[in-house]
């Protein structure tokens, strides 16, 4: 049953969301290069599955078909899109990262003719096209100081465009199974995803690339692995669960305020300082995104 419209609730679940999505990604950062981006990506969606798990046994089924099918498609966005972005923060500051990342909103404009048959005008176009402006001037080609890096978080924008486009076409696919909570198919999300880069990692053994090596994890890096999982699971739930409370026009803008977390915690963890071309850049991202979110809402009605 879809939850009644409850709009202050919504904002403060979108709230909570974007303060905990930053912390988890600081999680994953203060462990740097002392292991593996690949374990890291592994252990959030392990025991993402293991914290839903309780919640969410009584209602469990297992897709099949297409619906199976595109369960598998998303777990390779998700995990593409982790994989990127935790390797990324390693390297460069959480908030230049994420930054970059807000490119998703406009890759999702441009992928959507493609995989969902979706029609897009001129006007969204021009949109995309200025928030790219945007990501450039972060990213700086040639003169960034954390060289081919800056790509990454660019690439996890990409992963995760897929990776919404995708959960878009499971929710209209006729043969997906009728009411699934969200906590459901956050736990599906945690199970494909583990077996997919568990997957990926087995077979980039032979390559011996520091982003997959395989290492047992020491004691508190299995705390800050466990609470990366923790967080993961509550901050996506929250942010789903703000969308079925409160209408998608009212949370736009509040989905944004994730770079001042993640501004506040990168200075507060890291001693970073956002420069002044991510905060112009950022600016224009976050213009570009909401008037691309403002033209389909107009498209809709």
């Amino acid at each position: 049953m879809t939850p009644e419209k409850d709009q202050a609730l919504g904002i403060q679940l979108m709230a909570l969301g974007v303060i905990l999505l930053p912390a988890m990604d600081a999680a994953a950062k203060v462990m740097g290069d002392t292991i593996a981006a690949a374990s890291i990506v592994l252990a959030r969606f392990g025991f993402q599955s293991l914290f839903l798990l309780p919640f969410v046994w009584r209602e469990l089924y297992m897709p099949r078909g297409q619906e199976l099918r595109l369960h598998i498609w998303r777990a390779l966005g998700i995990c593409s899109s982790t994989l990127c972005f935790f390797a990324a923060i390693q390297v460069m500051p959480q908030v230049d990262a994420l930054a970059i990342f807000f490119t998703m909103p406009l890759l999702v404009t441009l992928l959507a003719p493609w995989m969902l048959g979706e029609k897009i005008g001129w006007r969204r176009l021009s949109a995309v096209s200025v928030g790219m402006i945007g990501a450039l001037i972060i990213i700086q080609p040639g003169r960034s100081p954390f060289g081919s890096i800056a790509i990454l978080p660019l690439m996890a924008a990409l992963g995760f465009a897929f990776y919404l486009l995708i959960t878009r076409k499971l929710a209209r696919s006729s043969s997906t199974h009728k009411g699934v909570s969200v906590f459901t198919m956050q736990f599906y999300s945690g199970v494909f995803g583990s077996l997919m880069i568990l997957l990926v990692i087995i077979l980039m053994q032979p390559f011996n690339l520091a982003a997959f090596n395989v290492q047992w994890p020491e004691l508190w890096q299995w705390r800050q692995l466990i609470l990366v999982g923790v967080l993961a699971s509550v901050g996506h739930v929250m942010v789903t669960k703000a969308f079925q409370y409160a209408d998608a026009s009212v949370l736009a803008g509040f989905q944004y305020t994730e770079l001042i977390s993640a501004a506040v915690l990168g200075w507060w963890l890291f001693g970073d300082i956002p420069t002044l071309n991510t905060w112009i850049g950022s600016v224009i991202l976050v213009g570009s995104g909401l008037y691309v979110f403002h033209r389909e809402q107009r498209v809709a009605h």
